[in-house]
């Protein structure tokens, strides 16, 4: 055999070798910091707060990590862990978070996020398809440290009687004067604090849900009892604080909108959003049915316990999201409304792990460190 036919087999079988064996898929490291990238981590962050069904909205605290993974076309595949805060605003009001304010250090929860979302702008598609999130409350112990007349929180199932007071006068406060033709009943109590000032002072934030009412005589009013199935229509805030003889009670109510808000609100957001980011026609919603969860963890022990050593159970934020174990990845199927050619459906991969672009993380809105993830 010549060598001139011996080369050219050699090289014949490295070719077919190489093809047989699919490279390995690229993720690009952008920085935690750029303007594209905070933007996407944004309407992620709405996609997770809208599939959500109780508790109150997140806010972006920091992008933390990301990876790009780059599809066909000017389409992407974003893995991202965020760190979020906690913000006023019930899950149910589907605000948009960034219209929503981040609650005092006293009353933080605080956690990260991991996510995975897929945008295919020329297609308009916007897609959330997993996402877990795991937060804690603020360490109380070192709360009262920092300020010790700062109001501390009540779990709300230690039917303390403090909080039951507070939550039935404000409710009646409420129905005196803000109920006109029906009347709220308590559906869930969501959060309580209590603090000391002249006296004992309680403060309380909860769900009503409502019944019609109706004038069956002259000065007088018959209220029917919610049905068993009744959803929430809002949330209430509350307090009563009591001095000597006399006492304070207060209470006020935001209603939740019966539809979700446009996509362009009346505030713009904190980080212009590039026009071309801008999110999907109604026909098109942000996501379908994600695989999500959020956990919540107790607070962190402190680290000047009677034992001495830190609970390091407490300290991980162990968010996992698991589409695929494959290491080349998966086809990502996406709803059929989409109306995506199979050629052009986008993979996913095995969440990465480890920082990406030395640009990660990125800085924080708030950067005390009570409120950063380790």
């Amino acid at each position: 055999m010549s060598f001139s036919l011996f080369l050219g087999l050699l090289v014949l079988a490295l070719t077919c070798w190489s093809r047989s064996i699919p490279a390995s898929p690229l993720l690009f490291p952008p920085s935690c910091n750029d303007s594209r990238v905070l933007s996407v981590a944004g309407l992620a962050l709405q996609g997770i707060n809208n599939d959500r069904k109780e508790g109150y909205e997140f806010s972006l605290n920091r992008v933390a990590n990301v990876r790009e993974h780059r599809q066909t076309g000017s389409s992407s595949v974003y893995y991202f862990t965020l760190d979020v805060l906690e913000t006023d605003c019930h899950v149910l009001s589907k605000k948009r978070w960034k219209d929503c304010t981040a609650r005092h250090l006293h009353e933080a929860v605080y956690g990260r996020c991991k996510a995975i979302f897929y945008i295919n702008l020329p297609k308009r598609i916007l897609y959330l398809p997993a996402y877990n999130c795991t937060v804690r409350p603020v360490s109380r112990k070192k709360i009262v440290r920092m300020c010790p007349d700062c109001p501390t929180p009540i779990r709300i199932n230690s039917l303390d009687p403090g909080v039951s007071q507070a939550v039935s006068q404000s409710l009646e406060k409420v129905n005196k004067e803000i109920a006109v033709g029906k009347k709220f009943y308590l559906f869930q109590v969501t959060q309580a604090f209590s603090q000391w000032v002249f006296g004992p002072a309680y403060f309380v934030e909860y769900l009503v849900t409502e019944a019609p009412c109706s004038k069956s005589l002259p000065g007088s009013e018959t209220c029917l009892q919610p049905p068993a199935d009744s959803k929430p229509v809002g949330l209430c805030r509350g307090s009563l604080s009591k001095m000597n003889q006399d006492k304070h009670v207060s209470g006020t109510c935001k209603f939740f909108q019966t539809q979700p808000p446009s996509a362009t609100g009346s505030h713009p957001p904190e980080h212009q959003d590039p026009p071309q980011l801008a999110l999907p026609t109604p026909a098109a919603p942000l996501q379908e049915g994600p695989r999500g969860s959020v956990q919540l963890l107790p607070e962190l022990v402190d680290e000047n316990n009677e034992g001495g050593q830190e609970n390091k159970s407490f300290m991980a934020f162990p968010g996992r999201i698991d589409l695929t174990v494959e290491p080349l990845g998966e086809v990502l199927h996406l709803p059929s409304r989409f109306m995506l050619e199979k050629e052009e459906m986008p993979t996913v991969l095995p969440f990465p792990e480890g920082l990406g672009s030395d640009g990660c993380p990125g800085p924080a809105e708030n950067s005390n460190p009570l409120i950063l993830p380790p």
